[in-house]
């Protein structure tokens, strides 16, 4: 894995909690040169000061296009190039369709959907500089096995999953394989973080009552550790091979 990984410029969005954050970690342990975005400062160097090796940060906002910009200028000021992107940063909302407001559809829509248009439409020409490389997008269950209450974040993914499988054709002349990662339940992730409380509460006894958590393995969900394994697996493959989706569930 090293060999394949070793000298690479990574750039992951969400790259200071859950999935982003254990995926940056294990590239860098095997010599990446890996880059973490991220809103929150504070996070971003908890991470980063976590990892192998000197692991800049750079606070983003996903869902905006100025920022997102920004962001990849400083990368390409210092390395001039990106060999991997990875699209880890995620937003959900518990709603019911009418109790969901403006600012509920900007969070979750905004940063699930145009995050990863603004951070591909960025690094393209750096991964283009770089020979070629890998963008993967992070989705989830959720596209094939719908949930109550979560329709921004259904429909977010599902736009996601679109994007991916365009993006697929559009860059592979260009040597740049596009991967959809479609995650099940996931032990550490901080995705709980978008659900309060009363949030989960409410929405526990439907969740139960329609089966899907059962059905999803939520009650053996995989720790991220386990899930970026999987991930850079993917990233160290021959770039012959493609594998444009892989989905990655608990056992049982």
């Amino acid at each position: 894995m090293a060999g394949t990984i070793q000298g690479k410029v990574a750039v992951i969005s969400g790259g200071s909690t859950g999935v982003g954050r254990a995926v940056g970690a294990l590239l860098a342990e095997n010599g990446a040169q890996v880059v973490l975005l991220a809103r929150r400062a504070d996070r971003l160097e908890t991470a980063a000061h976590e990892m192998k090796g000197s692991v800049p940060t750079i606070p983003t906002d996903a869902s905006s296009g100025d920022s997102v910009r920004a962001a990849f200028t400083q990368v390409e000021e210092r390395f001039g190039r990106v060999d991997i992107l990875v699209n880890s940063a995620g937003v959900a909302r518990i709603r019911a369709i009418e109790e969901t407001a403006d600012a509920d559809i900007h969070a979750c829509v905004g940063t699930n959907l145009p995050g990863p248009i603004h951070t591909i439409r960025s690094a393209v020409p750096l991964l283009r500089a770089a020979g070629g490389g890998d963008i993967l997008n992070i989705s989830s269950e959720i596209t094939l096995d719908h949930m109550p209450l979560m329709a921004m974040y259904a429909a977010s993914k599902h736009g996601l999953n679109g994007l991916t499988a365009a993006m697929h054709k559009e860059l592979r002349g260009d040597g740049i394989r596009v991967a959809l990662v479609i995650l099940g339940s996931i032990s550490d992730s901080a995705f709980i973080e978008n659900f309060p409380g009363e949030d989960r509460q409410r929405a526990a006894p439907i969740w139960e009552a329609d089966g899907y958590l059962t059905r999803v393995g939520a009650m053996k969900p995989l720790p991220s550790a386990t899930v970026a394994r999987v991930m850079v697996q993917l990233l160290s493959t021959p770039p012959e091979v493609v594998q444009d989706v892989v989905h990655i569930r608990p056992a049982g």
